[in-house]
């Protein structure tokens, strides 16, 4: 799938730094479903494991700074940040919900 920048889970996409991405199934389309689908896994594990050592502070940090930059461009709406935090809130635990509807409210302000 190529690079969508109205799709809410690709909000980091500026931020990846410290792993290297594969290239994608557009560019790459001698991979079967099944190796797109491995790769994918593989990009996520770099990325959570970047995190893991950098810590959530610098996800934060990374996270308000792609928001002003896309914002400011013009290609992130308040409704794609809502769509993306309700797309992750089933996978965290209720302190990380109220960690995630804190920052929320704090990124819908940007404006």
């Amino acid at each position: 799938m190529p690079y969508d920048s109205n799709d809410p889970r690709n909000i980091f996409v500026n931020q990846r730094n410290g792993y290297s991405e594969q290239p994608s199934p557009a560019t790459d389309s001698g991979k079967t479903p099944q190796e797109e689908y491995e790769s994918k896994l593989e990009q996520m594990k770099r990325l959570a494991a970047k995190y893991e050592r950098e810590g959530e502070g610098q996800l934060v940090r990374d996270i308000v700074a792609n928001v002003l930059e896309q914002k400011a461009r013009g290609q992130l709406s308040n409704e794609q940040l809502t769509a993306f935090a309700n797309r992750i809130r089933p996978l965290l635990n209720a302190e990380q919900r109220a960690r995630l509807d804190g920052l929320l409210q704090e990124l819908l302000k940007i404006g």
